[in-house]
């Protein structure tokens, strides 16, 4: 655009200018000969046999150009098809009050350039009536050569612009392209060191914060992890000695009985929340694992269901057989999560769906007959510390804020993806798609 503009700008300033002065230098040229023809006229009027028409044809200084002359109320012109009506009015005024002047007349053959001198000691008139069709079409070719010019100035510049913005934007892209690889989990990529003296220290400064930034978090991963480590100790002996007084809750006080009672829950609450943290520290120090067995997912299921005491129906198709590679462990962790969800939140389970997605993927779908989960937050409720509804209401049940985070984390360990969506019978519709092992 800036390239278009430009050129675009000074092809019409250079036309406009190259006009003036072809126009003016055309004027000068002609009024400096209509002067010199008025004084052959002059001269000629004090003979006594002036013989204006013979005259006024010699005066022809071009092909294209005509004179005529005015004495009294008779006209002589050098042409038969020229004469009184040709030239302008207002020109034959301005000469008739003893001035020359000059005007440009559009014809139907053209523009015409129209100059009128008065002849001295005398009431006659002089003019000249010079075409002026060479100069336009000159012009007219200027133009288009300007044009095509332009054209092709504007073109190289766009192109040239292209180029060059490319090539300085192109660092940028590369961080950019840098920057997407690392947040989608490649720890390792960097930025190419660059023998651009100004480029080099933006790629070493670049490369030397994401290490920084890597190495800070491997060391506040390496924290939580040695602190949750060491938290398990004291809270399994905890939660042993809360075991010991409730198997003697007979011989407590009544009040003491309520007493055990909140410490027995929210040991069991500290101690999720400790097993938790400790599992997204693996995650966050990049050594989860996983301990890859081959089963079948419709009975895998089954058995989840069976061991948490879920009486929710497992439905699918008909003679279906899927066989998936999973971390047992993690991945009963995930439906477990799932289905506690829907007990605490949605009114229980409705029903447990296993059944085949496209070519090799398997879907397992818990369904439940709560209020759903708003679009606005479907994805916000797979992050850490975020509790959905439950942080806007405080008569629901509070949670850790980390279970679908573990359990996204778990499924995209295996290669398979979850998300929510609505149930067609209304509730909640949580998704788990895995990839199957060929048969």
């Amino acid at each position: 655009m800036v390239s278009v503009v430009l050129v675009g700008t000074l092809s019409v300033v250079t036309y406009a200018l190259v006009r003036t002065w072809i126009v003016n230098d055309r004027r000068q040229s002609t009024e400096r000969q209509a002067y010199s023809d008025a004084r052959l006229v002059q001269n000629r009027l004090r003979s006594e046999d002036p013989g204006l028409v013979p005259l006024l044809s010699s005066l022809k200084f071009v092909e294209s150009g005509d004179t005529l002359m005015r004495q009294g109320s008779l006209w002589y012109s050098s042409s038969v098809g020229v004469g009184s009506t040709d030239v302008p009015v207002s020109l034959q005024a301005v000469v008739g009050a003893k001035h020359a002047g000059w005007q440009m007349v559009s014809t139907s053959d053209g523009p015409v350039l129209a100059v009128g001198v008065p002849i001295a000691d005398s009431s006659a008139q002089f003019y000249v009536l010079e075409s002026m069709n060479d100069i336009e079409a000159t012009l007219r070719r200027l133009a288009a050569a300007l044009a095509l010019a332009a054209g092709i100035a504007a073109v190289v510049g766009a192109g040239t612009g292209a180029l060059v913005s490319r090539r300085i934007l192109q660092p940028l892209r590369d961080v950019s392209v840098v920057a997407e690889a690392i947040s989608a989990g490649e720890e390792d990529t960097r930025l190419t060191e660059s023998t651009d003296p100004d480029l080099g220290s933006l790629v070493s400064s670049f490369n030397s914060m994401v290490d920084e930034l890597h190495e800070r978090a491997r060391r506040e991963a390496r924290f939580a992890a040695d602190v949750s480590h060491d938290l398990r100790g004291p809270l399994a002996a905890f939660s042993s000695a809360v075991s010991v007084v409730q198997r003697r809750r007979a011989s407590l006080p009544a009040e003491a009985g309520s007493a055990i009672d909140v410490l027995q829950e929210q040991v069991e609450h500290f101690n999720e929340l400790v097993v938790n943290l400790l599992e997204i520290s693996r995650f966050d120090a990049g050594t989860a694992t996983l301990n890859i067995e081959v089963v079948d997912t419709v009975e895998f299921v089954r058995a989840v269901l069976d061991s948490c005491g879920v009486p929710a129906p497992l439905v699918c198709p008909a003679e279906f057989i899927s066989r998936v590679a999973i971390d047992k462990r993690r991945l009963h962790q995930v439906l477990a999560n799932l289905l506690e969800n829907a007990r605490l939140y949605a009114g229980g389970v409705s029903s447990v769906i296993v059944a085949p997605v496209g070519d090799r993927t398997v879907s397992i779908v818990v369904e439940d007959s709560g209020p759903g989960v708003p679009p606005e937050l479907r994805i916000s409720i797979f992050t850490r510390y975020d509790r959905g509804r439950a942080d806007r209401d405080p008569a629901m049940p509070k949670g850790t804020g980390l279970g679908l985070a573990l359990a996204a984390q778990h499924v995209a360990l295996h290669g398979g993806s979850i998300r929510v969506e609505d149930s067609p019978s209304g509730g909640a519709r949580f998704v788990i798609e895995l990839p199957e092992v060929p048969s």
